[in-house]
């Protein structure tokens, strides 16, 4: 409990509180209870209780290492005006496998999904929120989403099996899943990696089996996604060749479709065997209209088997094969290399 001018008392109550990242050095904190005992004008010598609930985002200083509050949304009342849908998928099925009963908490609400693997929210408070899935023989999912009252947000996640002879991935693999919004209609997922020889094979929609050993269990090409590639593949057809040692390096590319990968609500998760997860989303700078290719990440197979990421996160052009690197992106040796936009020029489905 904390003394306040004009008698006022308040105190802190972080109980509920939950953290998610949003990417970039930024974090958001949600459900921060404020409770504050104010003195009463209509009933003098009385007080009366206040309880205020806020998000608060945090950034990171960079000159000091240290986390800086960069904004705070009450919520509650007439300030959560915000709708939401979410949908969830089975990752290795896509969308011809929605999942129903799953627990979708959005804020301090929460709600299961229906047959359709929908769960429906109003009176969100608007700006960043966290968006968390579960439900068993799936590995549970976060992530943040931003809300405005101006429109119903779309969310789409998908989750990975854990059930044996499902899709479920273990010690040695590994599986990203690429989710996003309504546009760009069709966003790619794109992994390349080390041949046998000094050759590198490229997983994506035309070849899904390239080089053996990992596979594209997943090709969306209207809108949400998933897009999921899973390495050794886990499906029968694709072959079972052990994980070679290397770099793999994940990117996304815009297909087709409105708008850009800035604006899409892309979140790609890269799941490891061992039960780590890595989120990342795209970039939050000013985009070009040639920037169509996003360079994730890069997962390196050491000759132990042990695995290792590194962030990429730098922009390029399928079409003029430039590469645009961001601030705080390289070339410091914690960050991976770019992929080659080329080889995402003129494919065709």
């Amino acid at each position: 409990m904390c003394a306040a001018a004009h008698s006022q008392t308040f105190s802190v109550d972080l109980s509920d509180v939950r953290g998610t990242g949003l990417g970039q050095g930024r974090i958001l904190i949600e459900n921060i209870r404020l409770r504050q005992s104010t003195p009463n004008p209509a009933a003098p010598g009385t007080n009366t209780a206040l309880e205020t609930t806020y998000n608060v985002t945090f950034r990171l200083d960079p000159a000091t290492l240290q986390l800086v509050a960069d904004g705070l949304t009450p919520t509650g009342g007439s300030n959560d005006c915000a709708a939401a849908s979410v949908s969830v998928f089975d990752a290795v099925r896509g969308q011809n496998a929605p999942l129903a009963g799953v627990l979708v908490t959005v804020g301090r609400q929460i709600r299961a999904t229906d047959a359709l693997g929908v769960a429906s929210f109003t009176q969100l408070p608007p700006g960043p929120v966290s968006v968390y899935v579960s439900v068993g023989g799936y590995m549970p999912a976060v992530r943040t989403v931003q809300l405005a009252c101006t429109a119903p947000t779309a969310v789409a996640m998908s989750l990975s099996p854990t059930v044996a002879g499902s899709g479920a991935i273990a010690a040695g693999q590994f599986r990203v899943i690429l989710n996003w919004g309504e546009n760009p209609s069709d966003l790619d997922s794109h992994l390349t990696g080390p041949g046998t020889g000094a050759d590198r094979w490229h997983v994506y929609y035309s070849d899904q089996s390239s080089g053996g050993v990992c596979a594209l269990d997943v090709d969306d090409v209207s809108s949400f996604g998933p897009e999921t590639v899973t390495c050794p593949a886990t499906r029968a057809s694709a072959g079972t060749v052990p994980l070679r040692p290397g770099v793999y390096r994940y990117s996304v590319h815009h297909y087709s479709g409105t708008s850009h990968i800035g604006n899409s609500g892309a979140n790609v998760r890269l799941e490891l065997g061992n039960g780590a997860v890595y989120t990342y989303t795209p970039p939050a700078v000013a985009w070009r209209g040639e920037d169509d290719v996003w360079t994730v990440f890069e997962l390196t197979v050491n000759t132990d088997g042990s695995l290792s990421v590194a962030p990429v996160n730098t922009l390029g052009s399928s079409g003029s094969s430039s590469v645009r690197g961001l601030p705080g992106t390289g070339p410091a040796p914690q960050f991976g290399r770019a992929e080659d936009p080329a080889l995402m020029r003129q494919r065709s489905k």
